[in-house]
């Protein structure tokens, strides 16, 4: 039996575009998969910057509080309320240790030395009498 050559043809170009037909539905489901791939990162890397966010927020509203303010205040100004009255002990006599040699007497006699807030040390080294 002989097939006529329109047949083969028809046969020919059927397989050929069946062929091209897959090839392309395979390409668009790699590349399908590779976007939710992506997407599947984005979600993940948008989670956690979410997460760092809230930290940020909690600690902004930690520092945000009166008791970090005044505290900080106290520590790193050497401020005071009005009502309130400051106690310096010299740890180092009373744990028999000798003195570091960093303290420093300002005009008025007033120690100076490392627990001293920055303005006070400035005002020693400008010869500025408080």
């Amino acid at each position: 039996m002989k097939i006529p050559l329109f047949a083969k043809l028809m046969l020919a170009v059927l397989i050929v575009g069946t062929g091209a037909v897959l090839s392309s539905g395979w390409k668009e489901m790699e590349r399908s998969k590779r976007i939710e791939a992506e997407v599947d990162s984005l979600r993940r890397e948008a989670d956690r910057i979410r997460g760092e966010n809230r930290t940020i927020e909690e600690k902004i509203a930690f520092f945000s509080t009166e008791p970090f303010e005044e505290r900080e205040a106290k520590e790193k100004l050497g401020m005071k309320k009005r009502d309130e009255e400051v106690v310096v002990l010299d740890t180092g006599s009373v744990l028999g240790a000798e003195s570091s040699g960093s303290e420093a007497v300002d005009a008025n006699g007033s120690l100076v030395g490392v627990e001293s807030p920055n303005y006070r040390k400035w005002a020693v080294y400008f010869g500025i009498n408080r």
